[in-house]
């Protein structure tokens, strides 16, 4: 996918202000999302962020999934939210 910008072409960017641990949560996120995906779960990542209780039904809905994966993924959502 492009998007355009009005940044010319190879223009580059420090992003000073990238926090390396926000960048690991969203990963987390990321996984926790298609993990979720591949057991028919449809995830929405603002409101996952947003909604304390859909946050917890989505982390028991994927405790109890038989993907070993999934499972600890969502362990690793439930820290980075704040909840362990």
């Amino acid at each position: 996918m492009y998007t355009q910008t009005d940044e010319p072409a190879g223009a580059s960017h420090a992003y000073a202000t990238w926090d390396t641990d926000c960048a690991a949560d969203v990963l987390i996120e990321v996984d926790f999302k298609w993990l979720m995906a591949g057991q028919g779960r449809w995830i929405d990542p603002v409101r996952l962020r947003a909604d304390p209780l859909y946050a917890q039904h989505c982390l028991e809905t994927a405790s109890h999934s038989p993907c070993d994966a999934l499972r600890r993924c969502a362990h690793h959502l439930q820290v980075a939210l704040g909840n362990p």
